[in-house]
C-alpha cells in the first residue's frame, strides 16, 4: 500500500492480540509494516511481545469509534480484525469504513459463506476463516502416512510431500529438512526433499476432492445396505457375549429336556424335542404327554418352564436394549460398538469441527470427543459421526474411542496441555498410532514433534496468519504450506506498469526475492512451471511459492510498492 504525507498513512491497524492476532502482528512486522494494535485487555506476555516487535498498543474496545480514531484508522491503509467474534468484527469493519471509506478491511469470519456475502458490502474487504485455512493441513496430516498436504491452485490439486529428484511430477523442491527439523528452502542441489507435486487431478467446485457419490439405483442400494450393516454391527457390539451365553444356556436346557423326556417319558426323539421346546417357550404345558408320568418328571417339567421363562425374558430384554441402543447410536452419535482403522478427533471447537467434517466427507470413519456440548456437536452428529462427551485426557475416554484400533488421533482442543496429554496417553495405548497435534506456539510444536516422536505438530494461528498479513498489504494468498519449522506462502501478484519486475525475466525476479514461480498467466494462457528466461510484462500474473518476507518483496517488485 502507498505511504503518504505525514508518515502515518498506510499503517496497519490490528485489532486483537490473542493467538491469531499476535501471529499476524509478527507476520506484518516481518513484512516491514508499521502496526498499531488495538486490544481491550491483553495479557502482559502478549503486550510485551507486541512492544518488543515495535508495535504501538492502544487499549480499548475495537468496536468504539473513539478507540479506532486513536489508533489512526482515518489515515490507515488497512485494518485487520482477528478477534473471535464475528459480530464484533463486522461492527468494527462498518465503523472503520465510515471513518475511512477506502481502507482495506481484512476480517476473521468463521462462516465462509457469510464472509463472501459480507465482502460485497465494503469497498475493499477480505474475509477469512482461520479454521478453514488451517484445517486442510490437519486433514492431510491425518489421512496420509507420508503427509501429503493438498493445496488448490487455479483448480489444480497440488501436494506437499517428500519426493525423489527422479520423480517427474515435481513442480519445485521446497525444502530439505535436517535432523533438527530446520529447513533449507528452495535447494539448488538435492536428491530427496519436500516438494510441491502436481497430482494431475482437478479440484471439486468447493475446493476439495471428495469421492464422487454414486446416485444410481445400485449406488443408493449399496449405501442403504451399508447403513443396515453398520446398524447390525452396532447391535452386535452391544449384545456382545451376553446373548451368546443366554442362547447357549437355552440350547443346553433344550438338549437336557429332550434327553430326560426321551429316557423317562418314553417319547421318541422328535416328540421329546418338540415337547421340550413348547414348555420352554411357555406355549403348552397343560398336561404331560403320558398321564402316569412320575412326580419327579412333572417337577422337572415345571423347572424347565421357569428356567425357560427367565431365559426368554432376559433374551427379549437384551434384544430390545440392543436395538434401542443402536438407534440411539445413529441419532445421538454415542460411541457404541467397536471401531477399527478410524480417525479419532479430540475437541470439537472451530478447528476440530472442520477436521472431523472433512475427514468424514472423504469417506473415512471418524469418532470425536468433546468435553462439553457446544454448537458443533449436533452438526457433527447429523453427519452420523459418533461423539463422546468426555475428557479426552483420560485413558478411559481414549479406550472408549477405540484408540487401540485407530489409525490416527487428531488432538485439536483449545488447550495445548490437554492436547499434549491426550496425545501421550493415546501413544501409551497404541504405540503405532499416528498423532496430529494442535499447539499454539509454532516453536514448541516443532520441538514437541522432535522430542516425543509425534508425527505432525501444528499451530492454527501460524498457518492462518500469513494469509491475513498478506491480504493486509495487498497480496492475494492462495494457501500456506508448513515445511519443517517454516511456513511458506503460495500467492499471486500482477505485474503493474512501471514496476521493478516489468521487462525483467522470471530468473531475475527469483534472484531478487525468496520465491519461486509456479504459474504464469499471460494473454489468456496459463503456463505451469514457466521457464526462467520468460520475460514479464504489464498485465502478467504470477503464482509463486515464497517465504513470508519473500512474498512481501515479490508484491513490491511486481506492483511497484516502495
Amino acid at each position: 500500500m502507498d505511504r503518504a504525507g505525514d508518515g502515518s498513512a498506510g499503517q496497519v491497524v490490528l485489532c486483537g492480540l490473542e493467538g491469531l492476532g499476535l501471529r499476524t502482528l509478527e507476520e506484518l512486522r516481518r513484512l516491514g509494516e508499521e502496526v498499531v494494535v488495538v486490544a481491550a485487555s491483553p495479557s502482559e506476555e502478549f503486550a510485551g511481545r507486541a512492544q518488543d516487535l515495535g508495535a504501538t498498543l492502544i487499549q480499548g474496545s475495537y468496536t468504539q469509534v473513539s478507540v479506532l480514531k486513536a489508533a489512526g484508522v482515518e489515515r490507515a491503509g488497512a485494518i485487520v480484525l482477528t478477534e473471535n467474534s464475528d459480530v464484533d468484527n463486522l461492527h468494527a469493519a462498518l465503523a472503520a469504513q465510515e471513518l475511512n471509506p477506502t481502507i482495506r478491511i481484512v476480517m476473521r469470519m468463521f462462516s465462509e459463506e457469510l464472509g463472501k456475502r459480507i465482502q460485497a458490502l465494503f469497498y475493499d474487504c477480505h474475509a477469512f476463516s482461520s479454521s478453514a485455512i488451517a484445517a486442510p493441513s490437519f486433514v492431510s496430516a491425518a489421512l496420509h502416512s507420508d503427509w501429503e498436504q493438498r493445496i488448490i491452485v487455479e483448480g489444480r490439486v497440488l501436494m506437499v510431500r517428500q519426493a525423489q529428484i527422479s520423480d517427474t511430477d515435481v513442480v519445485i523442491p521446497l525444502a530439505c529438512i535436517d535432523s533438527d527439523g530446520a529447513a533449507t528452502l528452495f535447494p539448488q542441489h538435492w536428491e530427496d526433499a519436500i516438494c510441491l507435486i502436481d497430482s494431475g487431478t482437478e479440484a471439486a467446485p468447493d475446493g476439495t476432492a471428495p469421492p464422487r457419490e454414486n446416485n444410481t439405483l445400485t449406488g443408493r442400494l449399496q449405501r442403504r445396505l451399508g447403513g443396515a450393516i453398520t446398524s447390525l454391527r452396532s447391535v452386535g457390539g452391544i449384545l456382545d457375549r451376553k446373548v451368546g451365553c443366554l442362547l447357549l444356556a437355552l440350547l443346553l436346557l433344550a438338549l437336557l429336556g429332550t434327553g430326560v423326556f426321551f429316557l423317562f417319558a418314553r417319547l421318541d426323539l422328535v416328540q421329546a424335542f418338540y415337547f421340550t421346546i413348547t414348555i420352554l417357550t411357555g406355549t403348552s404345558f397343560d398336561q404331560m404327554p403320558i398321564p402316569d408320568a412320575p412326580l419327579a418328571l412333572k417337577f422337572f417339567g415345571v423347572l424347565i418352564v421357569l428356567l425357560g421363562a427367565v431365559a426368554l425374558t432376559l433374551f427379549y430384554t437384551f434384544i430390545t436394549d440392543a436395538i434401542v441402543g443402536a438407534r440411539l447410536t445413529r441419532l445421538l452419535g454415542a460411541a457404541h460398538g467397536r471401531m477399527k482403522g478410524h480417525v479419532v478427533v479430540c475437541g470439537l471447537g472451530s478447528i476440530g469441527y472442520r477436521v472431523a467434517e472433512q475427514i468424514s466427507r472423504h469417506g473415512v470413519r471418524v469418532v470425536a470427543a468433546e468435553l462439553h456440548e457446544n454448537e458443533f456437536v449436533p452438526i457433527i452428529r447429523r453427519l452420523r459421526v459418533p461423539v463422546l462427551i468426555a475428557d479426552v485426557r483420560l485413558q478411559e475416554t481414549l479406550a472408549e474411542l477405540d484408540v487401540a484400533e485407530a489409525q490416527c488421533l487428531v488432538a485439536a482442543t483449545d488447550d495445548d496441555l490437554a492436547n499434549l496429554e491426550a496425545a501421550l496417553n493415546a501413544r501409551a495405548i497404541n504405540p503405532n498410532l499416528r498423532i496430529v497435534l494442535r499447539l499454539f506456539d509454532p516453536e514448541l510444536a516443532a520441538r514437541v514433534e522432535r522430542a516425543f516422536g509425534i508425527h505432525i505438530s501444528r499451530s492454527v494461528s501460524s498457518l492462518a496468519a500469513p494469509t491475513f498479513a498478506a491480504a493486509a498489504v495487498g497480496g492475494r494468498v492462495v494457501g500456506t504450506a508448513a515445511v519443517g519449522n517454516r511456513v511458506l506462502v503460495i500467492g499471486r501478484g500482477r505485474v503493474e506498469a512501471g514496476s521493478w519486475a516489468e521487462s525483467k525475466s522470471i530468473d531475475q525476479l527469483q534472484q531478487r526475492v525468496e520465491a519461486r514461480a509456479i504459474l504464469l498467466f499471460e494473454n489468456g494462457h496459463n503456463t505451469w512451471r514457466p521457464g526462467p528466461h520468460s520475460v514479464l510484462a504489464e498485465g502478467h500474473e504470477l503464482v509463486v511459492v515464497a517465504t513470508r518476507r519473500g512474498f512481501a518483496r515479490f508484491i513490491e517488485s511486481v506492483e511497484g510498492r516502495k
